[in-house]
């Protein structure tokens, strides 16, 4: 079971990790935030979320997916995440936990999980490919 603590302490480091990765691009620094690429030089199946989001918050739905395709999985499920989180404090009740309780039992079924791993290593192969070719 996720503890509370434990998602908020998630969420802030997440959060500041993109605030961070923001600003040093903005401010003209290139940080690199994948760990993957700091210490394997390969890109992993999250490169480029970060730009992927901010071009899907600007208004440029396709340019988004084609960046990286997971940020149409990671964005509602941030979402849902963080409003379970504030729904749950001021209730004091535990449905995130019943959500992620629920969304693990129909994940762990082969003919769910053996797609979604064939999507990301797609996802991650092309990530590779664009790393290769100067595009990511």
């Amino acid at each position: 079971m996720i503890s509370r603590r434990s998602l908020i302490i998630a969420g802030i480091i997440g959060v500041a990790w993109v605030l961070l990765s923001v600003v040093t691009k903005r401010a003209g620094y290139d940080l690199v935030s994948c760990p993957s690429r700091l210490l394997l030089d390969l890109p992993c199946a999250g490169c480029g979320g970060t730009r992927a989001f901010l071009l899907l918050v600007k208004g440029h739905p396709v340019d988004a997916f084609i960046m990286n395709p997971n940020v149409y999985l990671v964005v509602p499920a941030f979402i849902a995440a963080a409003a379970l989180s504030v729904y749950d404090y001021f209730n004091h009740s535990d449905r995130l936990n019943e959500y992620n309780r629920i969304i693990n039992r129909f994940i762990n079924r082969p003919f769910i999980y053996v797609p979604i791993i064939l999507f990301e290593l797609s996802i991650w192969g092309y990530n590779i490919w664009r790393y290769r070719h100067g595009m990511l």
